[in-house]
């Protein structure tokens, strides 16, 4: 199995884009609801409650090795297989939302004349094909674009500030403490694609790349999540702000640049889709790596195949973005379990395996 190695500044990029897509679409109606216009505060909270415990977790880790490597070699095949499925799944949920969330929103916005199981398997198709084409090309291509993404999203704040009124965040804490912190504690899930990191480790050079790649990608992305929610959140009062289902988009909506381009939108829409697009093809890359993985195949890219399938069914199974917002919190008993304390489990692990993996590396290398 070849491994193609990435630089921490693309690693990290991956990251950012895939952690912050979820704030372009639905998410932040989550937040929203639970915590009224307190909901940057939350955005924060569960930045800091992340970025702890990705610290505690790399803290305990030795070495490169993904945890489903890591769980070969403390509990042979059946645990790694167990370990893989369970990371498997976790990515399939990830990605399920996104996959029908994304062109239903092309729907309402653009194409309101076409069936969305159309734009669904064009959606599929593009995806496909970006995972085909491997992680060292989705990662160039997502490092050159997200600079773009991230001036587009400068100059749309500083566009909003006319629109700001200050009052609008008052009570501060929104629904209250136990909204905030306690059930606010639930949408830690906007971090929950940092599991892409531990499956793509071995594509890192070392831990210490790791380490700063994951760091930088959760302060920035929480930084974005938090001016984001602040801007929606001293624009709308609530509790008007919950009434929209894409925060973002409304956002967008509202800035009028000049009589000839009078709406913010369209370029939101360019950049929304191409992030889109890579979120795609990063997630089903890594679904068919994970795969491979678990499986020792040779190769990932007779994966591709099968899993765009089965994502493009699960995308077209009956049901409305209220529903996928609905079932949000019920999807995270299972990711919680995976994403955070999996990987603490298999870090720990590591450390007692670390001689272990370090021989079976020198030995592959003799080989």
């Amino acid at each position: 199995m070849v491994i193609i190695m990435l630089q921490r500044k693309e690693m990290t990029a991956l990251l950012i884009n895939v952690i912050s897509t979820k704030m372009l679409l639905t998410f932040p109606k989550l937040l929203i609801i639970n915590s009224g216009n307190s909901a940057w505060i939350q955005a924060l909270y569960n930045t800091v409650i992340v970025f702890l415990v990705f610290f505690l977790t790399y803290k305990m880790y030795r070495g490169n090795k993904s945890i489903i490597e890591i769980a070969e070699i403390s509990g042979g095949k059946g645990l790694k297989i167990l370990t893989g499925l369970l990371i498997f799944i976790v990515l399939m949920i990830n990605s399920a939302s996104i996959i029908r969330i994304f062109p239903e929103t092309v729907k309402i916005v653009l194409l309101q004349d076409f069936k969305v199981e159309f734009i669904i398997v064009a959606f599929l198709i593009a995806i496909g094909i970006g995972a085909y084409m491997g992680i060292e090309s989705i990662s160039k291509i997502n490092y050159i674009f997200m600079p773009v993404a991230g001036t587009v999203l400068v100059i749309f704040v500083l566009l909003l500030i006319p629109y700001y009124r200050f009052e609008n965040i008052l009570p501060l804490f929104g629904e209250g403490y136990n909204s905030l912190f306690v059930k606010g504690f639930n949408t830690i899930s906007l971090f929950s694609d940092l599991i892409l990191l531990n499956i793509l480790l071995p594509h890192c050079e070392n831990l210490g790349e790791i380490k700063k790649s994951g760091k930088k990608a959760i302060c920035i992305s929480g930084v974005i999540a938090v001016v984001i929610m602040l801007s929606y959140c001293l624009i709308y009062p609530y509790p008007v702000s919950k009434d929209f289902m894409i925060p973002v988009y409304q956002l967008s909506r509202i800035i009028h640049l000049s009589s000839f381009f009078s709406r913010f939108e369209a370029m939101f829409q360019f950049i929304w889709s191409i992030i889109m697009l890579l979120y795609g093809a990063i997630y089903i890359y890594a679904m068919s790596y994970t795969w491979q993985t678990t499986f020792s195949l040779k190769y990932y890219k007779p994966m591709i195949f099968p899993i765009v399938v089965i994502s493009g069914v699960i995308g077209m199974i009956p049901g409305s973005i209220l529903d996928l917002i609905k079932y949000e919190y019920l999807k995270n008993l299972i990711i919680y379990p995976v994403v955070f304390l999996l990987p603490l489990i298999f870090g720990i692990i590591s450390r007692k395996y670390y001689g272990e993996l370090k021989r079976k590396d020198e030995s592959n290398e003799e080989i």
